[in-house]
């Protein structure tokens, strides 16, 4: 409503310029558009620089971590995606799993379907790590069941559209 206010009050003074100027009406209404513009229009596109900036900023800000964050109950996951397999920090998956099992175990449990990242740590596929959880002696633990499905519906199948978008195969 301010705004409108403004607008009938700038458009009152140009209307009131032109009556006294006569002859130089179009002077008078080009001044009044001119002062009009400034007071309004400058702001509001200043305003909307200044955002557009500020998006351009949190989008480079968040960049690096964009499809790469995961969490599971407050547990960060260290989830990669490799164009060919998406794969999860075997020491993540401990802490979600609540497990203490030694490296080695966790790796023959998965069978070839693990590697070892650049500093060394395990990582395990996650889709192996899935049909592990559903075949596994506790599959029916409620907490088991929640991972299983957060690992399905939060990293595989987004992974697998991403990949269908791009024109690959989604297995």
């Amino acid at each position: 409503m301010p705004r409108a206010a403004l607008a009938g009050v700038l458009a009152a003074l140009a209307a009131a310029a032109v009556h006294l100027v006569g002859s130089g009406a179009w002077i008078a209404a080009g001044v009044g558009f001119g002062i009009a513009f400034i007071v309004i229009g400058l702001p509001l596109l200043g305003v909307r620089a200044l955002d557009h900036l500020l998006y351009l900023r949190r989008l480079a800000h968040w960049k690096p971590v964009e499809g790469k964050y995961y969490s599971f109950g407050n547990i960060a996951l260290a989830i990669e995606d490799d164009g060919r397999h998406v794969w999860v920090a075997a020491a993540d998956l401990q802490r979600a799993l609540r497990t203490t099992d030694a490296e080695d175990v966790i790796a023959a449990r998965h069978a070839g379907r693990w590697r070892r990242d650049p500093r060394g740590k395990l990582q395990l596929r996650v889709d192996t790590v899935v049909q592990v959880l559903a075949t596994a002696p506790g599959r029916m633990d409620p907490h088991t069941l929640h991972l299983r499905r957060y690992l399905e519906r939060e990293v595989l199948f987004p992974a697998a559209q991403k990949r269908q978008r791009r024109g690959g195969n989604a297995g």
